[in-house]
């Protein structure tokens, strides 16, 4: 008896392939985890397991239930390998289910076997698929009800061996691409026409063919899809020459053809200048001839005719002013046609939906750099680099043509070396050989946007060129200034008019900016003569002159408060002010550089400024460039060269006779000499910048020297005032509303409560930190709450959780230059490796960690990792080499007077002894460690300290026990 199921079958794309890659030993136990996968997820879906051979055949009693376990299935092979593919088609239909003899079953038969024809028609829809899709038939898809799940018609498909159409589905979530399948020998895709059905792929057109395998572009193809197949009838593809929008349209028309039955067209506008170009162009590929009459009404009768219909209108923006004219006549007369435009500019008539082309993310680009030089040269597939790429691509705006020009160039440069000639882009990135259209450099595709701009266009393009990572209206009203000749026109018009011709884009809610491509061409435009009315070296000179003024007259909040958006205007304002010879500007623009390099670094750049600062000729003794000199190296860790920088910037301070700047010095020098375990000197110079910073009425710089004391007391092991520091600090700050310091003094607030053992008031205060850090963009207070953070997990004993904090700190010292914090960071992950017995990686870190600190001559931090590394090399049977790094270590801490460092690597070097099975040293180190181990418990928890000196005691209260 025949009753309706849900019939699904499976299958791995490229199977064999992949078999004889990786060979049966390692294919083996990837077929059976796939198996395992897929037979939890039937019991999960309430599916019957048929038949097994390269897929799955299984039974479901609802579409729904099908659905789901298709949809697990695909996320499941995705997070069990990458490699692995599969295609699943459903069908809904009668079938009757013959169960097979007991004696067949021994010989390998199934269960069950399913006949009726819902299983062959199941088979075909399954094997249209493409790798990671699932399809459905009408049937199923009307069985199946409301979904969470997308659904898409890909039209009517012959499938072999059944005798009419069937309609298939795509259904899937937002990793399915919802393109249709291709044609096969078993399945094609059919269209109504004349009453009949006929393969879509004899539609008329005449698209150009693709040379070349296309790269990326899902999402863009996607949405194009998307507006086409709603109410939309014109979609402009926007965006600057060389982005792909041709390419785009074209790959769309050809994956689509089943929805066009009258043909897809493409017609080239670029040699069309006036109205009747663009009726000629047309009528020529739509194979019209011209007659007298209106050339407009007659191309709208051929387009009426052919009822569903797509034209592709290429280069529409030279003649976008005739788009009325043109396209306006079509849409209200051809109702069944649809258009796609690929312009630089919007063409602005009624039913535009303007689709804006982004550059290709760094993943696209590479792989289309990877696939085209493997093209050029065999051997440069081998030579990639997936890093060096990805910069490359960067610096290429992710323009597919920049990116084929460059890769056409892999023959003779490597990746790397192209990266070093991108000062010489223009020159690089110029096709040769035979091609000979208007893309075979970047330059004269720039060159064609250029040439249609009006001299105010022109003017205003050219002057954007002095900016550096964006800008606002407001910046660009101050630089833009109009020359004689040229038209006058507004910013705000210009800038809308640049932004609608894609040389200009938003990147935020009042922020735009410049591709690097267009900014240097733009740059080479405002120093040439002749470029456009007023264009030339000084005209360059002033634009950059006033570029500078607008940033020199930013302030510190200004400029720290909109998250240091601004630091690659202030660094460029800094370099041509220095280059000019503007003292003032330059040092009052290197002030607001380093207020944004402090936040979020790289620390080396704000030591670039200040060198280019203090090598301009004739400077005045000031103290802000011999600050912010002796700052950055004090952050990337020259701590000797910081020293002496922050010595001349404190002889310049007090030689004005400016209190605040020699408090802001002496608060440094005051850490400097902590760390090197000065620390009187150190109390006597942050007491005296504390005294200064009152007298001055300056909160920030009494926070920062609170702040420093605690630091300061918390080094000594005087962790109670500590404390006390930090509070107060913290209430000042909190007082004058100084959310940067608040979210400093936070964090050393916790590291003061975890010396107590107050692990969950630190993990608290380190959060609270964090939430600032981040909400300030302050990323070098976020590395410092995330290493913190990091450490509390580990003594909670949530490994996993502390590597990941650890690791994005670490990620984020790296990336500002934060020697400092590297060597925390690194520190805290060798003691997180170790208490996971992982030995070796421990080691790792813990070396580095100690070369850091031996660079930063931090005494305190070189004690520390020294104790870490030597109980770590005992563990690992080197007795001897642990023993010497323990008792250098103790002399380290012993030099900077810190009796609970003390007291911990005394715990250390017990235990080393114990090892060693030397139990009597053992106890005197341990009975040493507990007279100075004075600091109270915490209530809510044991300090790191009170942790080590029970471990010992146990450990040596269990070898009594043993011995006796």
């Amino acid at each position: 008896m025949s009753e309706s199921q849900t019939l699904l079958l499976t299958d791995l794309v490229d199977s064999t392939r992949l078999n004889e890659t990786l060979g049966d030993a390692a294919m083996a136990p990837l077929w059976q985890a796939h198996d395992v996968v897929a037979r939890q997820l039937m019991a999960t879906w309430r599916g019957r397991e048929i038949a097994r051979s390269d897929g799955f055949l299984v039974l479901f009693e609802s579409v729904g239930d099908g659905v789901g376990f298709a949809a697990a299935y695909h996320a499941s092979l995705r997070s069990l390998d990458s490699r692995l593919m599969a295609r699943v088609g459903i069908h809904t239909g009668p079938v009757s289910l013959r169960e097979n003899s007991e004696l067949d079953r021994l010989r390998g038969a199934p269960v069950f076997e399913v006949d009726g024809v819902a299983l062959p028609i199941a088979a075909r829809v399954m094997a249209t698929c493409t790798g990671g899709q699932t399809l459905l038939t009408e049937p199923a898809v009307a069985a199946l009800g409301p979904s969470s799940l997308r659904v898409k018609s890909h039209g009517h498909w012959r499938l072999k061996g059944v005798g009419e159409p069937v309609e298939l589905f795509e259904i899937g979530d937002e990793h399915s691409a919802f393109e249709p399948p291709p044609d096969s020998a078993k399945s094609y895709r059919v269209v109504r026409a004349a009453g009949e059905w006929a393969p879509a792929r004899t539609i008329p057109n005449n698209l150009p063919a693709e040379r070349d395998s296309f790269i990326g572009r899902a999402d863009q193809l996607g949405t194009l899809e998307d507006l086409l197949d709603s109410r939309t009838r014109l979609v402009t593809l926007l965006g600057i020459g060389g982005i792909g929008k041709t390419r785009l349209a074209v790959r769309y028309a050809r994956t689509w053809l089943g929805h066009y039955p009258g043909g897809a067209w493409f017609c080239d506008l670029s040699t069309a200048r006036d109205l009747q170009g663009i009726f000629s162009a047309v009528a020529s590929a739509l194979d019209v001839q011209l007659g007298k009459g209106d050339p407009a009404e007659q191309i709208c009768t051929t387009l009426a005719a052919r009822g569903a219909c797509l034209l592709i209108l290429d280069n529409f923006e030279q003649v976008a002013r005739h788009a009325e004219a043109a396209l306006g006549v079509w849409l209200e007369h051809a109702p069944q046609a649809k258009f796609i435009a690929t312009s630089r500019e919007v063409l602005g008539i009624a039913g535009e939906q303007a689709q804006v082309l982004p550059p290709l993310t760094a993943a696209e680009g590479t792989e289309l750099f990877a696939r085209r030089s493997a093209a050029v040269a065999q051997f440069a597939a081998a030579l990639v680099n997936v890093q060096t790429v990805t910069a490359l691509v960067d610096l290429l705006d992710g323009l597919p043509l920049a990116i084929e020009l460059a890769a056409a160039r892999s023959r003779v440069l490597s990746p790397t070396m192209l990266l070093g000639r991108m000062k010489e882009r223009f020159t690089l990135l110029a096709a040769r050989g035979g091609r000979q259209d208007r893309q075979m450099t970047m330059r004269s595709t720039l060159d064609w946007s250029w040439d249609l701009l009006p001299a105010a266009e022109r003017a205003a393009l050219a002057q954007l060129s002095v900016f550096e990572g964006g800008f606002t209206l407001d910046a660009f009203e101050a630089v833009f200034r109009f020359d004689a000749g040229v038209a006058p026109s507004t910013p705000l018009d210009l800038l809308q008019s640049l932004s609608d011709k894609s040389l200009v884009r938003q990147v935020g809610g009042d922020r735009f900016d410049l591709l690097q491509t267009v900014q240097e061409y733009a740059a080479e435009h405002l120093r040439a003569e002749g470029r456009f009315p007023g264009s030339g070296p000084m005209a360059a000179l002033d634009a950059e002159t006033r570029h500078g003024e607008f940033f020199a007259a930013l302030t510190e909040v200004h400029v720290t408060g909109s998250r240091c958006v601004e630091l690659g205007n202030l660094a460029a304002a800094c370099r041509r002010a220095s280059d000019r010879g503007d003292h003032a500007a330059a040092v009052r623009t290197l002030a607001l550089a380093w207020a944004a390099v402090e936040l979020r670094g790289p620390f080396k750049l704000g030591l670039d400024l200040a060198l280019c600062v203090l090598a301009m000729p004739g400077l005045p003794s000031t103290s802000r460039p011999r600050f912010v000199q002796g700052a950055a190296l004090y952050a990337i860790g020259r701590m000797q060269e910081a020293s002496t920088a922050f010595e001349a910037a404190l002889a310049a301070a007090r030689g004005a006779g400016d209190p605040e700047r020699e408090a802001e010095v002496l608060i440094v020098l005051g850490a400097l000499s902590a760390s090197a375990g000065r620390t009187d000197e150190a109390r006597e110079h942050l007491c005296t910048a504390l005294d200064l910073a009152r007298s001055s009425r300056s909160s920030a710089l009494e926070c920062a020297a609170l702040n420093n004391l605690g630091s300061l007391n918390e080094r000594l092991g005087r962790t109670e005032a500590a404390g006390r520091d930090y509070e107060a600090a913290l209430a000042l700050a909190r007082r004058v509303k100084d959310r940067r310091w608040e979210g400093g003094v936070l964090g050393n607030l916790g590291m003061v409560q975890m010396a107590q053992g107050r692990i969950a008031d630190a993990s608290t205060s380190f959060e609270a930190g964090l939430a600032l850090a981040r909400e300030l963009g302050h990323k070098k207070w976020e590395g410092n709450a995330l290493c913190n953070l990091g450490l509390v997990r580990q003594l909670q004993g949530n490994t996993e959780s502390a590597r990941e904090y650890l690791a994005r700190s670490l990620q984020l010292a790296r990336e500002m230059g934060h020697a400092r914090l590297q060597a925390f960071v690194l520190c805290n992950l060798g003691i997180t490796e170790e208490s996971a017995s992982n030995l070796e990686a421990a080691q790792e870190h813990l070396d580095a960690a100690l070369t850091l600190a031996e660079e930063l001559s931090d005494r305190r931090t070189q004690g520390q990792i020294l104790g870490y590394l030597g109980l770590l090399q005992c563990r690992r049977g080197r007795p001897e080499e642990g023993r010497q790094m323990i008792d250098a270590g103790k002399a380290h801490v012993e030099a900077v007077a810190n009796e609970s460092d003390m007291a911990l690597i005394l715990c250390q070097s017990a235990e080393a002894y114990l090892i060693c099975r030397d139990s009597k040293s053992a106890r005197d180190e341990l009975a040493r460690a507990q007279s100075l181990a004075t600091q109270p418990t915490g209530a809510a928890g044991t300090s790191e300290l009170e942790s080590a000196l029970e471990r010992v005691a146990r450990m040596l209260s269990q070898e009594s026990v043993d011995a006796t």
